[in-house]
Formats: C-alpha cells, sequence, structure tokens
C-alpha cells in the first residue's frame, strides 16, 4: 500500500489491527516526549498497551517481587499501561480500560484518528494531545487470539491477546489504589515497603514468539524479572487456562484462571 492508498484508506477498528509504537506525544502545554517506550497491540476489539519513560532502570538484580526496595517501586510506578476495548463514539475513538497500570481517571481515553502519510495521528478528544504512531512491520493478517480470564478464587482479571507473532499479557494488581492520586504518588505514601510492592505488582508484558512453533518470550515487563522469560500456558481445558508465575518470594507459582470469554483460535 502506498501513501496515497494510506491517505484515502477509512480508518476502522479492524484497520488497526497489529502492534504500533509511538514515536512522538505533544501536550496543550507544549512538553513533548520522544522516549519513552510505547507498544500498543491491537485485536479484533480488544486492546493492551505498554509505556516505559526511557530514565526506568534495568534492575538486573531483581528476580521477584520481595526483592524490590521502595526506591525500585518509586521507579516502576513511573511507567503506564492498560488493557480493555476499543469502540467508536462518532467520529472519535475510545478505549474502555477494563485493566490500569496507574489509577483510574476520570476523564475518558478518547481521539480522533487520520492519516498523515504512513503515519497515524491521534488527536485527543477531551484532553489536548497529539500522538505519532507507526505500525510496526512484519504485520500478519492472522485472525487475532484475544483471552478475557478471571481468577475464581478472588476476581482478579487478566487478558492475554495475541496478533501474528507479537502478544502481550496483563493482569490486575490485588489492592485498589485511590483514584484521585498518581501511582507514584500513592507509592510515595506507602504505609511500609510490602504495601509499595503491591501498589505495583500489575503486570503488563509484551512479547514475540521467536520463531514458528517456538517459545512466547517477553521482551519488556512492567515487572522486571519477567524480562527475557517464556510465557506459557495451557488450554486444554474447556473453561481453564492455567499460566505459570512467579510468586512473591521467587518459587514456583501456577495460576489458574477462569476463561471469561475468548475470541480467535491458537
Amino acid at each position: 500500500m502506498d501513501c496515497r492508498e494510506i491517505i484515502k484508506a477509512k480508518i476502522t477498528i479492524p484497520s488497526l489491527v497489529g502492534l504500533w509504537t509511538r514515536s512522538l506525544i505533544e501536550w496543550g502545554d507544549g512538553r513533548r516526549d520522544e522516549s519513552t517506550k510505547v507498544f500498543w497491540l491491537q485485536g479484533k476489539n480488544h486492546f493492551i498497551d505498554l509505556r516505559q519513560p526511557a530514565s526506568l532502570p534495568r534492575f538486573p538484580d531483581r528476580k521477584c517481587r520481595d526483592d524490590l526496595t521502595h526506591q525500585d517501586c518509586l521507579a516502576l510506578s513511573r511507567q503506564e499501561g492498560f488493557a480493555g476495548h476499543l469502540q467508536t463514539h462518532g467520529d472519535a475513538y475510545e478505549w474502555i480500560r477494563m485493566i490500569d497500570y496507574q489509577p483510574a481517571q476520570s476523564i475518558a481515553d478518547a481521539g480522533f484518528l487520520h492519516w498523515q502519510n504512513t503515519t497515524l495521528i491521534e488527536k485527543g478528544r477531551d484532553l489536548p494531545y497529539t500522538e505519532y504512531w507507526h505500525r510496526e512491520k512484519g504485520f500478519t493478517s492472522s485472525i487475532p487470539l484475544h483471552l478475557q480470564l478471571e481468577d475464581p478464587a478472588n476476581g482478579c482479571r487478566a487478558a492475554f491477546l495475541m496478533v501474528g507473532r507479537d502478544f502481550m499479557f496483563t493482569r490486575e494488581r490485588s489492592l485498589s489504589v485511590p483514584t484521585d492520586m498518581t501511582l507514584h504518588e500513592a507509592v510515595s505514601q506507602a504505609s511500609n515497603e510490602e504495601h509499595a510492592r503491591q501498589l505495583v505488582d500489575c503486570e503488563i508484558s509484551f512479547g514475540k514468539i521467536a520463531e514458528a512453533g517456538g517459545p512466547l518470550i517477553i521482551h519488556n515487563s512492567t515487572l522486571p524479572w519477567k524480562t527475557g522469560t517464556s510465557f506459557q500456558f495451557d488450554l486444554s481445558g474447556e473453561t481453564i487456562v492455567t499460566i505459570p508465575d512467579i510468586a512473591p518470594n521467587g518459587k514456583n507459582l501456577t495460576r489458574r484462571w477462569h476463561r471469561v470469554h475468548t475470541e480467535g483460535n491458537y
């Protein structure tokens, strides 16, 4: 598809399927950010998004949640990410968030989309911002796989999305965060180190299938000890999905999720 065809192409939710990265965001007050690493994976209806600042440390010695210091949690709290489904309202597109790394916002995440050559431009509907998006090479027309999951024991929600060789997984934290502050502010006011760890214990991971038929490898994650590890899951049960995980103390943990909704095939 050449530039002229892209400009003329009508933007629909199905036309957005694939992996997108962001080169720039400009806010109404003149601030600009060209360094935050952003992955937006869009499925047929659902999406998962991860945003990590360039200043985020690597944490090579942190192998589990219990290894995190309060200072580590403050650094991790600067991350952003969310998951949910995309819908339209007139000419605007709204990303309905079901899981959010940051405290829930009262203002809708909605914007207007248009092509500028091969760049997808998003302009805020309720907030003044402009984002520049680029579809990553390697996009495939394969049917996206989306799993909406819930822990039958405590109601914790999770989601998995795979489009071609790209995948993302998210699991919400087990405790609520006040909506009148940022996560960084909440961690700053945490009553103790363990409370701070619980506040940042929300996973949003991005990765790729290493090769055809090969393992799923996590490349980026809000939980630093997940980076570089394989992501595995068992879909053999009709309603239960099992996913190996790492417990707060570093021991192996198997999570059993109830499959609330499935879209696509694996």
